[in-house]
Parts: C-alpha cells; structure tokens; sequence
C-alpha cells in the first residue's frame, strides 16, 4: 500500500455537579454493561509494540469507541486514511458535558444543534487543533446502525450522517438490519437483534467486516478460514500513555491510568507483516464494558478483523480504555473520553491535545504509522 500524505472552550462544571451527571451518562451508557458479578480480566502487558512497515491508517469504534474513532478522524485526518463507525453521533456531540451527552448523543430528547457542531468544528481548524477539514473528502467512511438499536438512537447517527455529508466524506451509510446495539462480526455470540453482553453481535450471512474494509480500503481479499497466520498478543500501553495534568486526569497516577486508559493493550501482526511486508494498520476501539480489566481480550480475539488482517496485510491494534469509579476520573463504564471526563480541564479531547488522542496517535507512531 502506498501511504497517503493529506495534508479552551470553556471547563465544564466540575465537583459534585460533574460527578452527578457523570452517574447519569454512566447509567444511560449501561446497554453496553456486563452481568453482574462478573469476573473482570485483566491480562498482563508484555512489552512494547513492535516496529513494522507501516503504510495507511485506520481507525474503527463501536459506540464510545465510535466517537472516539470520530474524533481521531476528524484531528488527524491527514494521518487517518478512512474510518468504521459503529453505532454513534457526530463530532464533538457532547459539547464538553455530560449532561449534553446523556440527552443528546445516546438518548435524543434534546436535539443536537448542527450549526453549533460545524462552527466549533471549523473553529479547531482555524486554531490548528484539528487537521484541514478539506481532508476529509479523501477519507471513505463506512458507518453502520442497526434498527433496533436502543442505545444509540436513530436521530443521533443521523446527525453523523449529516456531519460527514456536510465535509464531503464519502460515506457507506447501513442503517436497514434489524441489530441491537453492538460490533457486528461473525464471531460474536450475540444475536443479530439483541443488545447483550459482550455486546459483539452475529448478524449472519451479513459480513461488516468485509463491508468496511471494501469501503475503506477498495477491495478486500476473502479472509483466513484456518489457522490464525499471525499472532494476538497484549503491550505495555503505560509507555505510550501522556502525562496528566491538574485537572486533566488523575496527578496521583502515571501511566494510562492517569488518563483514563488501561495499562494493556492488545495488537493482532498478521506473519506476512512481522516478516517486514508493507502493511496498513487499523485501529480498533472497543466500547463501554468491553475492555481488557472487563472481557479481557474477547473483543480483540472475536472483532472479526483478524481474519481479514492475515489475508490483507493489516495489522490491527486494540487500544484500551478503562473503568475507574473516582474520585478523580468517573468512567465506571470504561468509555472512552469523548465528553471531558478526565477533569474540568479536559476540554480538548476531541482534538490532537486531548491525552487520550495523543496516546492512541503515539501508539500507531510506535509501529511505524
């Protein structure tokens, strides 16, 4: 593959008002929840990423994992060549609050207002905080929601529709199967139509992963039936993660989880790029309740991009979030941050400064990205 050269709002409230609204977004996210007493899994890092051949980026996500995937989209849009988005809204839905994400961006019973949307959109480009938004016209997206969905509503991925329309981002829109809210793979033990834990949904014969990485990527070479030809294995995220800052994550803590990420990651190098092919890299981001201290690595292992990895010459990373009960960083979900959880000074996560942005963004410089 051939690499692509393209080339403060005000705080949130913060204390006890924060952590209120911060329980309500929670509860409202809780589709994407485990069974109760549920033994989390939290595997061990074993080292660094490794140095490949890095061609194109891309980037996927399922709900907070669709937003975040969003957000890296539309910040570095020179680096990121396409994206798979599953089940979210648009860019910067949240405005810096909770309380707008709970009523807005999940639920709908405040619209989101647009015009508001695209002036703070283009406002972060004049100020450099996102890439050239004229880049996007170059980034095919691929965007699914189910009918069924009841995390997620269907006026909330519209207005994500509408976003990418508004740029000129050729988009693939699948909003017409009958699925809950959930990653759809062909390995996942969900029914197509439920909402459930691990919230990883079986809508055979229907392939998505075929379906995105055709959007993104042109064509795509059938996947491996057989044995894995690569190997899934965790890192060390506590390397790559940024610093906090007062207000901005937990001073207290290093590593990824004084931002609100996990100290383990998980990345699939199919053989063929291990041995020093030209490969792309996909970012996958996993949703609420699906990181390694919750499923371990359930959704790296059954996401369905493994197979199509090995036959395609894709390394597939899986970054990880974590869930954190406070009292500094309230995201007892494991979300990622795509409403400023990390502080009352957290409100630049949806550009290149965020902490989580610029960590996940560090990751894909480690492998050569």
């Amino acid at each position: 593959m051939v690499t692509r050269t393209r080339t403060r709002t005000r705080p949130s409230r913060a204390g006890r008002r924060f952590a209120v609204l911060a329980t309500a977004v929670a509860l409202a996210l809780a589709a994407l929840t485990t069974p109760a007493g549920a033994a989390p899994k939290q595997a061990p890092g074993d080292g660094g990423l490794p140095r490949l051949n890095i061609g194109d980026t891309y980037v996927a996500g399922i709900s907070s994992g669709g937003y975040m995937a969003t957000q890296l989209q539309v910040a570095h849009s020179s680096r990121i060549a396409g994206a798979a988005i599953f089940s979210a809204g648009p860019y910067w839905c949240a405005m810096n609050s909770v309380a707008v994400a709970l009523q807005s961006c999940t639920a709908y019973t405040v619209p989101t207002p647009m015009p508001v949307i695209y002036e703070t959109t283009e406002r972060y480009e004049e100020e450099g905080r996102i890439d050239p938004l004229s880049n996007l016209a170059h980034s095919p997206t691929y965007f699914f929601h189910g009918t069924l969905d009841p995390t997620v509503v269907r006026p909330v991925a519209d207005n994500l529709a509408d976003f990418y329309r508004h740029y000129g981002v050729p988009l693939t829109y699948r909003n017409e199967l009958a699925a809950g809210h959930g990653w759809i793979s062909p390995l996942g033990p969900v029914p197509c139509a439920q909402t459930a834990p691990p919230y990883l949904n079986n809508c055979s014969p229907y392939d998505a992963q075929a379906d995105s990485l055709r959007t993104l990527l042109g064509s795509v070479n059938a996947p491996n039936t057989g044995k894995p030809r690569g190997t899934l294995r965790a890192f060390d995220q506590n390397r790559y993660a940024v610093a906090p800052e007062p207000g901005n994550g937990d001073v207290s803590r290093s590593g990824g989880p004084a931002i609100g990420m996990g100290s383990t990651g998980y990345v699939y190098t199919p053989e063929a790029c291990a041995k020093g092919a030209e490969c792309a890299v996909v970012l996958a981001l996993h949703g609420c309740q699906q990181t390694a201290e919750q499923i371990g690595d359930t959704f790296a292992r059954n996401s369905g991009l493994n197979a199509y990895a090995d036959t395609n010459r894709l390394v597939v990373l899986y970054p990880q979030a974590r869930p954190d009960g406070g009292p500094v960083i309230y995201n007892p979900k494991g979300c990622w941050d795509w409403w400023g959880y990390l502080g009352p000074q957290d409100v630049d996560y949806a550009t290149k400064a965020g902490p989580q942005m610029r960590t996940v963004m560090s990751m894909v410089t480690a492998l050569g990205g």
